[in-house]
């Protein structure tokens, strides 16, 4: 197995979209932070999960239905609030890949 999985770049990136998602000035209240706070848990569960040994994967197995129930929660928040949507397509849009360039 690898050495320790550094997450510091991607936790500059997660604090940049906070950043530029957020309508709560920090205060954690939007669903801008909550969507940036929940891929960040994701992140590190996937990397926690990763190194561990398998025995211990099945142990985070019951934290992953819970963080993915809570997915579908918020999933279903979106779905009610149309400033939430426009919120959730705009974080969509920044981590699709650029079209790719035309040849001339």
């Amino acid at each position: 197995m690898a050495g320790p999985v550094d997450l510091s770049p991607l936790q500059r990136e997660l604090d940049a979209l906070r950043r530029q998602l957020c309508h709560c000035d920090n205060a954690g209240t939007c669903l801008g932070c909550q969507g940036v706070e929940m891929l960040r848990q994701q992140a590190q569960m996937v990397v926690s999960a990763a190194t561990q040994p398998v025995l211990l994967q099945v142990a985070q197995e019951a934290q992953a239905r819970e963080l993915m129930a809570q997915i579908q929660q918020l999933q279903e928040q979106l779905m009610k609030d149309p400033d939430a949507m426009r919120a959730l397509e705009d974080l969509m849009r920044h981590f699709q890949p650029p079209p790719p360039a035309e040849d001339h």
